[in-house]
């Protein structure tokens, strides 16, 4: 616990790191925009879905 407590600056940047890209990149769209099915940028083959 000493450890903890001398450290928790840096355990909670770590767990906000994590928690921002589990949960969508800080959320609000992440600026990901114009991903519809009728996306002008899908090749041949792909639906135009959200892709990473």
């Amino acid at each position: 616990m000493e450890w903890l407590s001398q450290n928790w600056f840096f355990v909670l940047i770590l767990a906000v790191f994590v928690g921002m890209h589990l949960f969508g990149h800080g959320g609000c769209g992440g600026g990901h925009r114009g991903h519809g099915k009728n996306d002008d940028k899908s090749g041949p083959g792909q639906t135009g879905g959200h892709r990473h």
